[in-house]
């Protein structure tokens, strides 16, 4: 069974609510997944933000930065038009984690492209330029339209 955006925000903790803390999300995107899914596990976890991307069906870029508040993914920010260029601060994935000389954000990576595709109604690639694992403050993303 699949569940919307709609059935996963429903919860029935009175006591605890709905927030997690971090270290459970990170616990969850950390373990050795390669060990369970093999080499393919970003592409997993890229495909999955990407989904919720499209899921949320934004009509702007504002509404998407608002969610990813929201939700505390991070504070999203266009730095450039012509690639599209997202910057992510205080990444939920990565902030405050120690270089490890690779990227990391493969969630956001694919979730910035559902949102993307679903604002201009065209498919993307988006690559991660920045990023904590790579020793940055902040992730960057870059967009690029497939004509």
């Amino acid at each position: 069974m699949a569940y919307s955006i709609n059935d996963l925000k429903n919860t029935n903790r009175e006591k605890l609510g709905n927030s997690v803390d971090i270290t459970v999300f990170r616990l969850v995107r950390f373990m050795d997944l390669e060990r369970y899914l093999g080499n393919g596990a970003n592409a997993v976890i890229y495909a999955a933000g990407k989904k919720l991307g499209k899921e949320l069906s934004p009509k702007t870029v504002e509404e998407v930065a608002k969610f990813c508040e929201d939700l505390k993914i991070g504070y999203i920010e266009i730095v450039g038009e012509n690639p599209l260029t997202i910057r992510v601060r205080e990444c939920i994935t990565c902030s405050g984690l120690k270089e490890t000389g690779k990227q990391l954000c493969y969630f956001e990576g694919g979730f910035i492209a559902g949102c993307i595709e679903s604002v201009f109604n065209k498919k993307v690639n988006v690559k991660e330029t920045h990023c904590a694992g790579l020793g940055d403050d902040f992730c960057q993303f870059r967009v690029e339209f497939v004509e």
